[in-house]
């Protein structure tokens, strides 16, 4: 029985991948809003939603897995803490969204936003 060695002689090199272009990049959004992603009735103090630019209109709400609204809130102090506030809400994910206006620059921009907060 003969053995045979077979070489293949593959069509690249191993330094062609690094002389491609980087895929482009989003630009990162200005004045991203940063939303708590768990609560709790037990926590010594409910963290905020934080902004780096100033919010001058909020309207927040969250939904139960049915899409029920079961808080909403014209206030930014309010969310989401005020949702711990809300009657017989029971531990499990809930579906937020934020529309909101931010000042960039001297321009303002209307945002929305969507997410998940964790109530343990």
């Amino acid at each position: 029985m003969k053995h045979y060695l077979l070489y293949l002689a593959l069509g690249f090199s191993l330094g062609a991948s690094a002389q491609q272009p980087a895929p482009p990049t989003k630009p990162a959004e200005p004045c991203p809003l940063m939303v708590p992603t768990s609560l709790s009735r037990n926590m010594e103090s409910v963290p905020a939603l934080q902004c780096d630019c100033r919010i001058t209109a909020f309207k927040g709400k969250v939904y139960s897995r049915w899409g029920q609204e079961l808080f909403a809130t014209e206030d930014p102090a309010r969310f989401p803490a005020g949702l711990l506030q809300t009657e017989k809400l029971e531990s499990g994910t809930y579906m937020w969204v934020i529309e909101y206006t931010v000042i960039v620059g001297a321009d303002p921009v209307e945002r929305k936003t969507t997410g998940y907060i964790n109530v343990l």
